[in-house]
């Protein structure tokens, strides 16, 4: 058995360490084995050390948002070859899947292959947050994104995102954009430029009292505009439904979508629910797992030419002061502390 380095989890609450003893896998099929470049750093990564959760096998190899290089491909792949550069997010909890190793395998047809004005840097903050966000806005409420190049007609019509200054919130904003939406977005009042930035139309404080966000929504959206609500921050929920209850004035369907696919939801009959699972992509064994994955290979070759035409724009990141397994632990902990206000980006080599 070929061996390589990465980062193991012996078991549930147990450190993180780096081992040199992992297995180095062998791609099948479409997958492609991948060498890791970069990584992004996400919550998901202590919640699965704390927790055990998505987590198929122990000691466990982690990891989610990464770029990195192809350096050998299965038989039966079209897309990509060795010396292809791509990024995306894992299948997580799966050992032979996960990034936190030097190599790993990767479906080809849920990968992104990097564009040009894309590093490996930035490529790593792309994944999760993008996968995330079309999960709840293409998926769950049924939006339909152009092709790149192009912008939906303007809508009289806005999309509320809550948390949209963070990870998965700057994506449903560029995409919410992208689809024709006026976007309003909340936000921590020192954040609120980045909503802005990826194209929201109009913010609200996030810190106010619940009544006091239900009637900035109101407002701000035209005395009601909307019909959409998308929680980025899993905890909105009473939010989204009284925002939904009593602020939207549109006698058209309503659609409420969270990363929240863990709490018990009581949502009325009357609106749509949608509760993303990004952590099924990948897991063929479940009809979901064949669901959330068969649409994600579906939109690849869309977010990749609009990746390419600038419409849709990697996130602001802080690149770690060093490099390598032992920087990955430690900036782990600086991702549990909040030490950074932006996503943790870590090389792990040049090539």
């Amino acid at each position: 058995m070929t061996t390589q380095s990465g980062i193991i989890v012996e078991a549930p609450h147990e450190l993180f360490k780096v081992s040199s003893g992992i297995a180095r896998p062998t791609p099948s099929g479409r997958e492609v084995l991948v060498k890791t470049l970069t990584v992004g750093l996400n919550p998901v990564e202590p919640f699965q050390q704390h927790t055990g959760v998505l987590v198929d096998e122990w000691p466990a190899v982690l990891g989610s948002d990464f770029a990195g290089v192809v350096v050998d491909v299965g038989p039966d792949c079209s897309k990509l070859r060795p010396g292809d550069y791509v990024h995306g997010c894992a299948s997580i909890g799966r050992n032979k899947y996960t990034p936190f190793q030097e190599t790993f395998l990767a479906d080809e047809t849920t990968v992104l292959r990097k564009v040009s004005g894309l590093n490996a840097a930035s490529a790593a903050t792309v994944g999760s947050g993008l996968l995330t966000a079309a999960l709840c806005l293409l998926a769950g409420t049924g939006l339909k994104l152009p092709k790149a190049g192009s912008k939906s007609p303007e809508k009289d019509e806005w999309i509320v995102v809550l948390g949209g200054s963070g990870t998965v919130g700057q994506f449903a904003v560029q995409i919410a954009h992208q689809c024709g939406y006026k976007v309003l977005a909340s936000s921590s009042l020192s954040k609120t430029y980045l909503p802005a930035k990826n194209g929201a139309t109009a913010t609200f404080n996030n810190r106010a009292p619940i009544d006091e966000q239900v009637a900035a929504i109101k407002e701000r959206t035209g005395g009601g505009k909307f019909a959409r609500i998308f929680d980025t921050t899993a905890q909105g929920y009473e939010l989204m439904l009284q925002a939904l209850e009593g602020a939207s004035t549109l006698d058209t369907k309503k659609y409420l979508a969270s990363v929240d696919d863990w709490s018990d939801f009581n949502t009325p009959a009357a609106f749509h629910e949608y509760r993303a699972e990004l952590g099924q992509l990948g897991r063929l064994q479940s009809p979901l797992g064949v669901e959330v994955t068969t649409a994600i290979a579906s939109w690849i070759p869309d977010f990749e030419a609009h990746l390419e035409a600038g419409s849709l724009v990697p996130l602001e990141y802080d690149l770690a002061p060093g490099a390598g397994w032992e920087q990955v632990i430690a900036s782990l902990g600086d991702l549990e502390s909040g030490k950074s206000a932006k996503k943790i980006v870590v090389k792990i080599r040049d090539q």
